[in-house]
């Protein structure tokens, strides 16, 4: 019995890391994940790459990293070579009316030809638009709609609806074709749990517990 217990509670220890692994990271003011760490700040850090500016924490007008003076700045690092450059391998982050005092837009929302960005060498870069960020996503900021939209931060006062997040990391194989994983944290674009993996682990957790009392049972009998 002692070792059937002793294999289930090593069942059920994956099965709690499988389940912490799957459920989305929260955001909050200084959000990571995977390979990117962002966060709002006056000015950014050694290695850190300034990717946009916002007049405010909440209800915030934007402006690019170089053609504005606001001073709150959302500020990534991560992989080596990570940069806010919008061409080769690279990643909209938000679109904006004007390199200052702007609304935003998703990076398909609108028309709006500045750009934020993220780039990185030899590392996939996503940009997706969600009410939560998935595992390995990381919150840079939180708007007030798809298009013509005010900017916060993610430190979950004062926050919109809309996160945006982002990726820095490998590829996810889906279909054969190589792609980010989804924001909600699967590469096959589902967001629902893997309930199949977690009724199979738990089954087997079961099985341990009735074999090891059966094996309990038949000591006491020889």
């Amino acid at each position: 019995m002692r070792r059937a217990a002793l294999f289930a509670a090593l069942l059920l220890a994956v099965l709690a890391g499988a389940l912490r692994g799957y459920w989305p990271l929260g955001s909050g003011s200084v959000s990571s994940a995977g390979g990117l760490t962002c966060s709002v700040r006056a000015s950014c850090g050694a290695g850190e790459v300034a990717v946009f500016r916002m007049s405010g924490l909440a209800n915030a007008h934007a402006g690019t990293a170089t053609g504005s003076s606001y001073g709150n700045v959302v500020c990534c690092s991560g992989p080596a070579g990570l940069s806010n450059s919008c061409s080769g391998s690279y990643a909209t982050v938000l679109r904006l009316w004007a390199s200052d005092n702007a609304h935003v837009a998703e990076a398909s929302g609108m028309t709006y030809t500045t750009q934020a960005c993220l780039s990185a060498t030899g590392t996939t870069i996503s940009c997706q638009y969600a009410s939560s960020c998935g595992s390995g996503y990381t919150c840079l900021a939180t708007i007030s709609g798809s298009t013509n939209a005010h900017v916060a931060d993610c430190d979950g006062t004062n926050d919109y609806g809309t996160k945006v997040c982002c990726y820095a990391g490998p590829s996810v194989a889906v279909g054969g074709v190589a792609e980010p994983p989804d924001v909600a944290g699967s590469g096959s674009g589902s967001s629902s749990p893997p309930y199949a993996a977690l009724a199979g682990a738990a089954a087997g957790v079961v099985a341990l517990l009735v074999a090891g009392g059966w094996y309990a049972r038949r000591r006491r009998q020889m």
